[in-house]
């Protein structure tokens, strides 16, 4: 049963691999967007923290760049690079990203009170077009 689980899950990342990069990219970034989500509400229902959607937000962004970073090593480039340097190019453009989308978050919730998963859902799309421009050329590009 376990070498049949095996071969599947082989098969599948062959056939994952075998789609367009750009393909990969974005299927890769559906994939991280919906763990995303579930770590942001188990920190949204843990966090004690004011403004709770904000505060919630950038604790989950934080704890989810290092795991998208390895969904991208994995699924997404033939080639990405050494570990340590792609994570730590991965942290500095994500940390420009986690200032504009917390600040939007802040904006969405706090001024205009929109529910947090729909300030969630926006913040994402902002992340989702910043990591588009940047992902493969800065974080990923050669060296």
């Amino acid at each position: 049963m376990h070498s049949q689980i095996s071969v599947l899950a082989q098969s599948c990342l062959r056939r994952y691999r075998a789609m367009p990069e750009s393909w990969r990219i974005v299927a890769t970034a559906c994939i991280g967007a919906m763990i995303g989500y579930v770590t942001y509400l188990l920190v949204y229902v843990l966090n004690p923290i004011e403004p709770r959607a904000t505060t919630s937000w950038l604790l989950a962004f934080l704890i989810n760049v290092s795991r998208q970073h390895a969904l991208h090593r994995w699924l997404t480039f033939d080639e990405p690079g050494r570990y340590w340097p792609s994570l730590r190019r991965a942290y500095v453009m994500y940390s420009g990203t986690a200032v504009a989308t917390t600040s939007l978050n802040w904006f969405l919730v706090v001024r205009h009170h929109l529910d947090h998963n729909l300030a969630w859902l926006a913040c994402m799309g902002l992340t989702a077009l910043i990591s588009l421009v940047f992902l493969k050329r800065f974080v990923f590009g050669r060296r």
